[in-house]
């Protein structure tokens, strides 16, 4: 069976180039995740930790909102720098923010880890410019409207400049479809595979318009093959000056991070160059491991309790033959052998845990 045709691994480029935003990788094995409010509020240093402990690797923190509305909150502006300072020193992480003028660059530049240009600002070529002579690393957002090849174009403005830690960043584009916020355009994955060798992220979010929407839309970005994940969390959704309606709670966030993680271990390819690389590698499959383990625990115990009630033996060695032969058939490298062994213990474990809570 070839597995690889099947899985995100397939559809990325020879050579991806990664992006580091401070200790994060962007396009390495991992798929981080950026999450924060969608605007800096008064009480930003509590919604970035929560975004933390949620397991967001970058927080948002934006102080300048461009709105459709003049009457919308447009961000906190210059009072909401000293936030993000507090919010960067109090979790470790690195932010991410959003010019809206060539001014605010300079403003911004001694706050943050990296800057965003936003699907308005898209087409700014002064600013696209302005924020690549910043020094940061530069997420360009896809414009509302906006072709993959004016995507593009926009982050060859940033990249002339000689600035190269540019990361593509889909939002959802304007089309016929109203039932969403924006249509999100997982094509343009595979599409910017084959032209580009810069990562990709994605932002549920903005796509969604509805914080219901947002984990599956993220996790189909990730299945894609997504190099990250930008998402808007607030601990009070209701409340949110910005986007309310799209914000996910910090336990939503946590969730998706810890999906993040399994599918990055399957959709990631397993070879590498170095004894580190194979290593991250090996760590990813492990943690993927863990959380299966876990779920399969938690399934066994529950048909353990079914088993006792209507009185049916509880192992079954015809059914566990069955079991180690098919992961055998699904994992050739381990052998029957191997499999058999595997399976062994790890049923003897769950069936272990699951008869001391019946």
């Amino acid at each position: 069976m070839d597995i690889e045709a099947l899985i995100p691994s397939a559809t990325r480029r020879a050579r991806a180039r990664c992006v580091a935003i401070g200790d994060v990788l962007v396009g390495g094995a991992s798929v981080p995740v950026i999450g924060g409010p969608c605007a800096v509020e008064p009480d930003y240093v509590a919604h970035a930790l929560a975004a933390a402990a949620a397991g967001a690797s970058i927080l948002r923190g934006c102080v300048h909102k461009p709105r459709t509305q003049p009457e919308a909150f447009q961000g906190m502006g210059r009072a909401g720098l000293e936030l993000l300072d507090e919010a960067r020193e109090a979790t470790g992480l690195p932010i991410l923010a959003e010019p809206l003028e060539v001014d605010h660059v300079a403003e911004l530049t001694p706050h943050v880890d990296v800057l965003m240009i936003g699907a308005r600002s898209m087409h700014n070529a002064p600013l696209l410019r302005a924020a690549a002579r910043s020094g940061l690393p530069v997420v360009v957002k896809r414009g509302m409207s906006a072709t993959v090849d004016e995507w593009l174009g926009a982050a060859g403005y940033v990249l002339h400049e000689g600035n190269d830690r540019v990361v593509l960043c889909e939002r959802g584009i304007r089309t016929f479809e109203t039932a969403t916020r924006n249509t999100l355009d997982l094509s343009a994955i595979p599409v910017l595979r084959e032209r580009t060798d810069l990562p990709v992220i994605v932002d549920p979010s903005h796509a969604a318009g509805r914080a219901a929407w947002v984990p599956s839309l993220a996790m189909a970005a990730v299945a894609g093959g997504a190099d990250g994940l930008l998402i808007e969390c607030h601990p009070s959704s209701a409340d949110a000056l910005c986007d309310a309606a799209q914000a996910i709670t910090p336990r939503t966030l946590a969730e998706i991070v810890v999906a993040c993680e399994l599918l990055a271990a399957v959709a990631r390819p397993a070879a590498a160059d170095t004894v580190e690389e194979c290593r991250a590698a090996i760590d990813g499959v492990d943690s993927a491991l863990a959380l299966l383990l876990e779920r399969r625990a938690t399934v066994v115990a529950h048909i353990e309790r079914i088993k006792v009630s209507e009185g049916v033996p509880i192992r079954d060695h015809r059914r566990e033959a069955d079991v180690a032969a098919r992961v055998a058939r699904l994992a050739p490298q381990l052998g029957r052998s191997g499999a058999t062994a595997v399976m062994s213990a790890v049923i003897d474990a769950c069936l272990s845990k699951a008869l001391a809570h019946v």
